[in-house]
């Protein structure tokens, strides 16, 4: 996956993907909901839910740090 980086505040940088099929149902092709989530050991991700069929992404924004 391909990654768009963009300034933000105070010298932050921002990467976003390049296209949304990280957030598309693989079932029914629907718009998935983003839901933030954190663990102790591995930190936050966002995982991309389908209100009919579950989880279908999980991606982790901070991977090129880790």
């Amino acid at each position: 996956m391909g990654y768009e980086r963009l300034d933000g505040p105070e010298a932050l940088e921002i990467r976003a993907p390049r296209d949304e099929d990280y957030r598309t149902c693989s079932v029914c092709g629907s718009d998935c909901e983003p839901e933030p989530g954190a663990m102790d050991d591995i930190g936050g991700r966002i995982m991309f839910a389908c209100p009919k069929h579950g989880a279908q992404n999980v991606l982790d924004p901070f991977s090129d740090l880790r």
